[in-house]
């Protein structure tokens, strides 16, 4: 079985390491790239405002929780002198691979991770509401009387969805947020730009602390779009994000996905995101990881 995931080999990891090779319904996976979309640095005012925002970060006495849903998220900030936080700062990672990225770039900060729900909503559970993980908020969050508002830092993509920075404000947050890199089409320009690539002048090329979690594949197939249409059918073609999904209908490929190949989602907002646009799912990821993987496709039948 041929799975396809629409991410540059650059980005590949853990997630690929326990899929390849795993047997499905008697057959082996196969995995193998279709890159869509690419992440590049920010510039001008935006880059200034991700700048203070590590300043901050880093600074004695510093209080807060760092909350980063993406590893790119952390090598933009690797970018501006990110390093050893304060040991005020706490952490919220969305999972372990984002999590292992951050402890890498900062040892010893504390990181939690929500246990099931790897999305906005799992943050959100961890840090407001009844559900909140004593980890996180403890003496934080709620704020006691004559105390100050507790930080959140939030350094986020371009197209990060507002639910996460709304839904911590409207709990009593002090929401901070800086846009740390831009999704872009697969390849992203100029080159030296781009926060993942194989050659010089990458963050994670040039900086083997971030590097460590962005284990490049040198050897696994890369499938452009333009041979999409020669895959062979029934290949599986994973949608790792929202927008590699959004960059999947706009390069056209939707009637591939009708003809030769089978769409998998790999979390609820993708799914959401294939069914505004049209395509036509075989199914959905429970979670984000290869347990989750492995799941939807030994359900694809």
């Amino acid at each position: 079985m041929r799975v396809l995931l629409t991410r540059q080999p650059a980005q590949a990891g853990a997630l690929e390491a326990r899929l390849s090779g795993a047997v499905v319904g008697g057959e082996a996976v196969e995995v193998a790239f279709l890159p869509l979309v690419d992440f590049v640095l920010t510039g001008g005012a935006e880059a200034d405002a991700l700048g203070r925002m590590s300043m901050q970060l880093i600074a004695p006495g510093a209080r807060g929780v760092l909350v980063v849903t993406s590893p790119n998220a952390v090598r933009a900030l690797r970018g501006h002198d990110f390093g050893g936080v304060d040991e005020g700062v706490r952490a919220v990672a969305t999972g372990p691979g984002t999590a292992h990225v951050l402890v890498a770039a900062s040892p010893g900060i504390r990181v939690w991770t929500p246990p099931e729900d790897r999305s906005a909503r799992g943050i959100l559970a961890g840090m407001t509401g009844p559900t909140a993980a004593p980890e996180v908020v403890e003496g934080l969050w709620p704020p006691a009387e004559g105390h100050a508002v507790p930080i959140a830092w939030l350094p986020q993509s371009d197209l990060a969805r507002p639910a996460l920075a709304d839904g911590l404000r409207a709990a009593g947050w002090d929401v901070r947020t800086a846009v740390a890199y831009r999704t872009v089409p697969y390849p992203g320009t100029p080159p030296w730009r781009r926060l993942l690539a194989e050659g010089e002048g990458s963050v994670a090329a040039s900086d083997p602390v971030v590097a460590e979690a962005c284990t490049a594949a040198p050897d696994a197939p890369v499938v452009t779009p333009a041979q999409l249409s020669e895959a062979e059918p029934g290949t599986v073609v994973l949608l790792t994000s929202s927008s590699s999904a959004e960059q999947f209908a706009e390069r056209g490929l939707g009637p591939a996905a009708r003809e030769r190949v089978r769409l998998l989602a790999i979390g609820e907002p993708t799914r959401a995101t294939c069914v505004r646009l049209g395509l036509p799912l075989a199914g959905t990821c429970a979670t984000p990881d290869a347990a989750g993987v492995l799941a939807a496709l030994a359900g694809l039948g």
